[in-house]
């Protein structure tokens, strides 16, 4: 199992972003999950790049004085003991001076990738959410997608998802083999795929 795992584990980084860091769709929300290296200081910078984008394209049909709108930055798994303060050394200094309290939420309650996902349901639908921007690991990417989508489904709660991956570890996907830590985090994540395509269905009830 294990030599098939190292053979076939590239499939972890096996899909393909929708959104190229460039060219940025309209989101309501960049969802970030915590709990990876780099994940949070790239959607602060995400979220900075939509904020100056805003300035130069005013909301069509709103006053010349109002804010310009960005996507809210939702950061999902923060723990439970996290607060704004946590955020200083998440965000870089120049993004986080020019953020407001009202441009985040922190959940403070999901502890893996499902319940990442029924938090956000929770707050799509009481928001009125359609469309987000979920930013995680470039492993971590396909299997949460995977889940994300299954969950949203299976409560019946439409919502649209776009996906950039965040390319943090020292290692480059096609070269996990080459490195102890490429090798634990792609196999333990291959393997978690595996389950999670496999054996694992969403519960339809909702939190």
């Amino acid at each position: 199992m294990l030599v098939y795992a190292l053979v076939t584990g590239s499939e972890v980084y096996d899909y393909q972003d929708t959104v190229d860091g460039v060219h940025l769709p309209d989101v309501d929300a960049i969802v970030v999950l915590a709990g990876g290296r780099g994940r949070i200081a790239v959607a602060g910078d995400l979220w900075y790049r939509y904020r100056e984008l805003a300035k130069l394209t005013p909301v069509a049909g709103a006053p010349a004085s109002s804010p310009p709108k960005s996507p809210v930055l939702y950061i999902s798994g923060m723990g439970r003991q996290s607060n704004w303060s946590s955020l200083d050394r998440q965000i870089r200094r120049g993004v986080l001076q020019v953020m407001a309290p009202s441009d985040v939420i922190l959940e403070r309650e999901s502890s893996n990738t499902e319940e990442n996902a029924r938090f956000l349901e929770v707050n799509v639908r009481d928001r009125g959410w359609k469309k987000v921007l979920l930013v995680t690991s470039s492993y971590h990417m396909k299997r949460a997608l995977m889940i994300f989508d299954q969950v949203f489904l299976a409560l019946g709660t439409p919502i649209q998802i776009e996906t950039l991956s965040v390319y943090q570890d020292p290692y480059e996907p096609d070269e996990w083999r080459t490195q102890l830590q490429g090798l634990r985090v792609t196999l333990v994540e291959y393997f978690k795929l595996i389950f999670y395509r496999n054996f694992w269905r969403p519960e339809p009830h909702r939190i």
